[in-house]
Parts: C-alpha cells; structure tokens; sequence
C-alpha cells in the first residue's frame, strides 16, 4: 500500500469481528513461513491467520475473504489458502463477498471512487474488475437538478 494514502478501516473492522462472533468463528494468530497465507478450516469453523504472511492486500479484507468460505462451507474442499489471484467460482465469490462487506461499513463519500477502494485495501490490478462490479452496486443514484 502506498504511503501517502491512509484510511481508517475501523469500522470494517468492527463489521468482521461482528460476524465472526455472531457465527462463532475462531480466529487463531500464528506466526508461520512469509509466504504461507492466510487459511480458512469451515469445517472446524476457524481462520488461521499467518500474522507474517507477506503482502500488500489489508488483512481486514483477508479475514473477509477467509469468513466466507467458513460461512459458506463447500463439499468439495476443506481447506482454502487464500489467493488474489485464484481464478474458481469460490474465490472469485469469497472476494466479492469481503469487497460488499466492506463497503458495508463504510461511507461512499470517504472514498470517492473505486481506484481509492484498491488503494485503501492494497488490492492488487487483477482485483480490478471485482472493485468495480461492487463499487457500481454501492453507487447511490444522483439526480440532476
């Protein structure tokens, strides 16, 4: 992320730890290899969260992505490693699901467009097109007078 952007992830903070206790999903920090991402276990209900994992994307938007798959447990994997650039449906979906829940929690006006959403989050270019889906569902219509 850019140094000279700073914004207050706060609220979507909040929103996170609101789901994650409301659906007794446990999150455990570990301090494991730089290159081990994040892991969501649905069927234990936990999130391992490697606090060494090296990138730019925000670990809020992490966390989000992580809940999703623990929310919407799959049949066909047990474990999910985080990716920003996985291509299958349920990775694709656990982003878009953290990007809604992050414009959920917080104001259209404190960021003005959706390049400022990618700055804020530390999303990298091929998250892009996700950014954009989302930001046009969350724009309020305007009318001209």
């Amino acid at each position: 992320m850019r140094d000279d952007f700073c914004y207050n992830l706060a609220p979507f903070r909040e929103n996170i730890d609101k789901i994650t206790a409301e659906h007794n999903i446990k999150v455990k920090h570990v301090f494991v290899e730089k290159y081990d991402p994040p892991l969501a276990y649905p069927q234990k209900n936990m999130i391992f969260y490697n606090d060494n994992y090296e990138t730019s994307i925000d670990s809020t938007f992490i966390e989000a992505h992580e809940i999703f798959h623990v929310l919407h447990k799959s049949k066909n994997q047990t474990i999910y490693a985080f990716s920003p650039l996985a291509k299958i449906d349920e990775e694709i979906s656990a982003h878009i699901f953290a990007l809604r829940l992050f414009f959920k929690s917080v104001d259209e006006e404190y960021l003005p467009n959706y390049i400022s959403v990618m700055y804020a989050l530390g999303l990298p270019l091929s998250m892009e097109h996700l950014v954009q889906k989302v930001w046009l569902e969350n724009l309020k219509p305007f009318s001209v007078i």
